[in-house]
């Protein structure tokens, strides 16, 4: 490997954890409109509107074109859906589990990822991918089940809420795949950024209106809370996360992706006073000892 690539790894290994950490802040960010009733379609309106139009405005006052080719509407739209299914089942999963039993089941997709590069694209798959993605679930699983909170919430339908979330799962590694596989890898990482922001606020602006749920937000706190939240957990995320796709591949940026309910459950432990116990702390390493793996690979 030429000491050239050998940066570009660096640069996306260091991208992908940034982005997972920046994914991280969304439960920080988000609950405070969750806990006063705002709905999961409401709460992402705001989300990515807020992060469109930052983009926006950053494009606008660096005089960038924003310019999408005619040949990448078909993926972009394809990936869009995709990303809004994930994020959209991803949280409606709250409704019937806990954050961290939810965050272990939607962290099956690098496994998806493996499997789609494997049937479709006919790649092979390394021994270290594979190791570092079983630490990776371990870590995830003494996150949010051995060292969580109650797993299910009462009353609610087990069977549904597993198989909502896991839908959330497959259908993030058939994105994540998607940037990596389609013609929107020619597209610089900020104008893919801000498409796909601004058709996911569209998506759910159309749901939250169609089923009565959308709230003009006159909070200042609140607003602030969507500002982070687009800001750090959506813009700076989804632009690293893209670049880090693009530079070290869509298994190895999914593995690093676990570093995301890690960075959540320290800033829970910060900011709200939770408890550090032992399987929280084990399932940290294990996260980091597979982000290690990906290190030493790409080193």
């Amino acid at each position: 490997m030429s000491k050239s690539t050998k940066s570009t790894d660096w640069r996306g290994i260091l991208a992908g954890i940034a982005g997972a950490m920046c994914f991280g802040f969304i439960p920080a960010f988000s609950k405070p409109a969750i806990s006063i009733g705002l709905s999961p379609a409401c709460v992402l309106t705001y989300r990515f509107g807020l992060a469109a139009i930052i983009l926006g405005i950053y494009f606008a006052i660096r005089h960038k074109s924003l310019k999408l080719p005619l040949h990448c509407v078909p993926p972009m739209i394809l990936l869009t859906v995709f990303y809004c299914f994930s994020g959209g089942l991803l949280v409606l999963g709250y409704k019937y589990m806990s954050g961290g039993v939810t965050g272990v089941i939607h962290f099956s997709y690098p496994v998806f990822v493996m499997a789609i590069l494997l049937l479709f694209y006919h790649e092979r798959i390394r021994l270290s991918s594979i190791f570092a993605i079983v630490l990776a679930l371990g870590g995830i699983y003494c996150l949010g089940v051995l060292g969580g909170q109650a797993s299910f919430i009462p009353g609610a339908n087990r069977v549904a809420g597993i198989a909502i979330v896991l839908a959330s799962g497959i259908a993030c590694a058939f994105y994540m795949v998607g940037v990596n596989k389609t013609s929107t890898r020619t597209l610089p990482s900020a104008v893919f950024t801000f498409w796909l922001l601004l058709l996911s606020a569209v998506a759910f602006l159309i749901i939250s209106l169609a089923e009565g749920e959308m709230v003009i937000v006159t909070s200042g706190p609140l607003l602030g809370q969507f500002f982070g939240l687009a800001f750090i957990a959506t813009v700076l995320s989804n632009f690293l996360l893209v670049y880090s796709i693009h530079h070290v591949g869509s298994t190895y940026a999914s593995i690093l992706g676990a570093v995301e309910p890690s960075t959540a459950v320290v800033l829970c432990i910060i900011l709200f006073g939770e408890s550090l116990n032992i399987a929280i702390a084990a399932g940290i390493v294990l996260i980091f000892s597979a982000v290690g793996i990906v290190v030493t690979r790409n080193g």
